[in-house]
């Protein structure tokens, strides 16, 4: 059974979010990739974080990132000021004892943003327009086999 977040689990992610035909209807209309970050907390001593591309519906990709150096926040339609930056819209992140209720569908993505439990940076109006796709990307995850740490 494949880590969270690990390269196998992105990749079983990314067909699964491919194959749910209620997250393409929700997400229909979104653009703007995210990076996922894991804080370190309980079972988990260090940060994990990774690349989630999202357009009209679909995964276009995804990446473990082991560096805040590997990314960079962009304006929407925005690019990197660098080739070797991924250029992202949202930065999600939150503790990994969040993380664990998030997917287990114990904590709405939407709710701990509003109480604090996790944190986005990006344009949190259009995030909030889309608590439908949210609350797909978080089924979708929570049907790939996951190991916790």
């Amino acid at each position: 059974m494949p880590k969270f977040l690990s390269d196998e689990w992105l990749d079983l992610y990314k067909d699964a979010l491919n194959d749910n035909e209620a997250y393409a209807k929700a997400a229909s209309w979104w653009t703007g990739d995210f990076i996922f970050i894991v804080r370190a907390s309980g079972n988990l001593d260090h940060d994990v974080s990774a690349f989630i591309g999202l357009k009209h519906g679909k995964c276009t990709g995804v990446k473990s990132i082991s560096s805040e150096d590997e990314y960079e926040l962009v304006a929407p339609g925005g690019s990197a000021t660098s080739e070797d930056k991924i250029a992202v819209e949202y930065v999600y992140e939150a503790d990994y004892d969040s993380w664990v209720q998030i997917l287990k569908g114990d904590l709405d993505p939407v709710r701990a943003l509003l109480s604090g439990q996790s944190r986005i940076q990006g344009d949190m109006a259009k995030v909030l327009k889309a608590t439908d796709a949210a609350k797909e990307l978080v089924r979708t995850a929570g049907m790939v086999e996951t190991e916790f740490f």
